[in-house]
């Protein structure tokens, strides 16, 4: 047999409809649909536009709505077409931002939800990139659970530092000390604390370095140890690096880079001596006890 809506051949009889004229169920609800011209239908006007439309002669003329309006407002930026997408979608993180960032939430349902999105986004940015704040950092700023700050910064596709720039930061920040340059060369030198003529306590990693601070506390020299931290480009690694000087003599400008032979690296010095340079300062290098000035390297 050969249904009459697919036009499909059969073998078994459907007997629910006319004498097994259809395949299925499925067939016998279409052909009917499609051919029931007698559906009754009144005019009615829309309730939200005033336009008027056909419906049901059933449909209470209370709740008839034409095509446009029914299309349903998002209930973020209050469109009926969102215009930025992106920011509508991630409104699971908008409480995190109204608790934590500032965000507005009698802006939600209006067009100004995204004004107050960018900005509540380019706060945590700006803490991140800029303060070169850490994440356990900002969490604790903004008292907010380290987890879902990273989960926020996870689905707006913000990049992350690597753990190498993260640790520059922290040594350029002042927060942890560079003590891995050189560890297995320094434990065959002279280390400890030492007290300054000034009353100062400062850390030494050789006896070249204690013996130049005897030095600067016979002449009442102030300095400081350790202090500055200077950015400047690693022309044998090829990337940015902080360089931290033994000695800064503030009265005089100058910072001192204390060497042996052991470990001076001609090139990685004329780098840093370049950087130190550039931002005013007078950099000499002592070589075995042996002072050279900045300018000859």
């Amino acid at each position: 047999m050969i249904c009459k809506n697919c036009g499909k051949e059969f073998f078994e009889k459907y007997s629910k409809w006319s004498s097994g004229n259809f395949c299925s169920k499925f067939c016998g609800i279409s052909f009917a649909s499609k051919h029931n011209n007698n559906k009754p239908f009144k005019k009615v006007n829309c309730i939200t536009c005033g336009k008027e439309i056909e419906v049901d002669k059933r449909a209470s003329p209370k709740l008839c709505k034409c095509h446009e309006c029914k299309k349903t407002y998002c209930k973020y930026c209050g469109q009926k077409t969102c215009l930025r997408k992106d920011i509508c979608k991630k409104y699971q993180i908008f409480p995190t931002l109204i608790k934590y960032f500032g965000f507005d939430k009698t802006k939600i349902g209006s067009i100004n939800v995204y004004e107050e999105f960018e900005m509540s986004i380019n706060l945590m940015k700006e803490e991140y990139f800029d303060n070169k704040l850490s994440l356990p950092e900002m969490s604790k700023k903004y008292k907010c659970d380290f987890t879902i700050l990273w989960k926020i910064f996870k689905s707006l596709n913000i990049k992350l530092r690597s753990r190498s720039k993260s640790v520059q930061n922290a040594i350029m920040l002042g927060i942890q000390k560079n003590n891995n340059i050189f560890k297995d060369q320094f434990k065959k030198y002279q280390r400890g604390w030492y007290t300054t003529w000034n009353d100062k306590q400062i850390f030494y990693r050789s006896s070249y370095e204690i013996d130049y601070c005897k030095e600067l506390d016979e002449k009442k020299i102030n300095y400081e140890v350790e202090q500055l931290r200077i950015l400047y480009w690693d022309s044998q690694l090829l990337k940015q690096r902080v360089a931290i000087p033994d000695f800064y003599l503030p009265d005089t400008n100058e910072i001192i880079e204390i060497k042996s032979d052991w470990t001076y690296d001609e090139q990685n010095m004329k780098d840093k001596f370049k950087a130190y340079k550039q931002h005013g300062y007078i950099p000499k290098l002592i070589l075995e006890h042996i002072e050279i000035n900045g300018d000859m390297l």
